[in-house]
């Protein structure tokens, strides 16, 4: 199965962020060889972290013409966005679809940009978006099991520590985890200093 042409820049983006290769390594099992980091394995973990939006509102956003103002650019809450016509689309207010062609589209951060004003029109998108640090701390804890084999060793005077790969490998996922959405707690603080 190939990855889906819409994830190509957020695998690539993730496979950045936890510097996995192409082929790090394989694994044979009863279903066949599974390689890792190839584009579906990588894939397959961002699904984990995908998210839905249905007809969520865009946000337009206020700049200024020849002394007018002007409405082209439209911001969704979420950068990190699948893209492709078969799980991306804006619509109007009455929920008809715009053309591809009626604006640009940046996947990465979110963004619909127009070439005329849109007038504060309301527009809505439908499509997935996806937690790209939550998966790159996923990706840095597989590395980090893959590398637990590893032993440390002395020859000729000379001490290799292969243990410590898994070390930073872990803390390279603590790191990413934290910068994921699904790092953030959130906590009830209570005040026992007023009546």
């Amino acid at each position: 199965m190939a990855a889906r042409e819409g994830m190509l820049t957020l695998i690539e983006t993730v496979r950045g962020l936890a510097d996995a290769g192409l082929s790090d390594w394989t694994i044979v099992n009863s279903g066949g060889t599974v390689t890792y980091w190839d584009d579906d394995e990588v894939q397959r973990v961002l699904d984990r972290y995908r998210s839905y939006a249905d007809r969520a509102a865009l946000q337009p956003i206020q700049s200024y013409s020849g002394g007018s103002v002007v409405y082209t650019e439209y911001r969704a809450e979420v950068g990190d966005i699948e893209s492709g016509t078969a799980v991306f689309r804006i619509e109007t207010g009455a929920g008809s679809a715009l053309a591809s062609d009626a604006y640009t589209f940046d996947y990465a951060g979110g963004v619909a940009t127009f070439s005329t004003n849109q007038a504060g029109t309301a527009y809505y998108w439908t499509g997935r978006h996806y937690d790209l640090n939550a998966a790159a701390s996923d990706i840095w804890r597989f590395k980090a099991a893959n590398v637990a084999k590893l032993f440390d060793f002395s020859t000729d005077g000379h001490k290799i520590d292969r243990s410590q790969l898994r070390k930073t490998f872990l803390e390279m996922a603590d790191y990413f985890r934290g910068m994921s959405s699904i790092g953030i707690h959130n906590a009830k603080i209570v005040r026992d200093d007023t009546p």
